[in-house]
């Protein structure tokens, strides 16, 4: 269960998108500058270099494949940990827009989202992951990433 001080299942839900798999949606109208996601130790993984490392050149089973997609689909670099940051709440689902209604919160030291602007309920929440830090590890690059066929 989340850290009861973060506001992702009271503000939003996870449901089908018709940009791509599933996406988060405001229960609620959220306004512009609540944090709609503050996440706390318990719901994230932070995967640092040697441990993405270790576990990346592994011999892989199609379960440690399944978790190896899920690193790669479901957490973001963040370059002040020089860590993958591996959400385990329903904020995973939050999909990419170039218009986006949401971004990082701006409050060092925190994991969360921000609404850039008023959002309806119903409204599916969307960031812009151009914006999000690049990870420089070399075998983090998808291009060395092969899907179990």
């Amino acid at each position: 269960m989340n850290h009861p001080s973060n506001p992702i299942n009271t503000l939003t839900e996870a449901r089908a998108s018709p940009v791509h798999g599933l996406g988060v949606f405001a229960k609620t109208d959220i306004p512009k500058g609540t944090v709609w996601w503050r996440a706390h130790p318990s719901d994230v993984l932070l995967i640092e270099r040697d441990q993405f490392d270790t576990f990346k050149t592994s011999h892989h089973s199609s379960t440690s494949k399944a978790l190896l997609k899920a690193i790669y689909t479901y957490s973001y670099y963040s370059a002040a940990d020089d860590a993958l940051i591996l959400i385990l709440d329903h904020a995973r689902y939050t999909n990419h827009s170039f218009h986006p209604n949401s971004d990082v919160s701006p409050e060092p030291g925190v994991i969360g989202s921000i609404a850039l602007r008023d959002i309806q309920a119903g409204e599916e929440i969307m960031e812009d992951y151009s914006t999000f830090d690049v990870c420089p590890w070399p075998r983090y690059a998808e291009d060395h990433w092969e899907p179990e066929k």
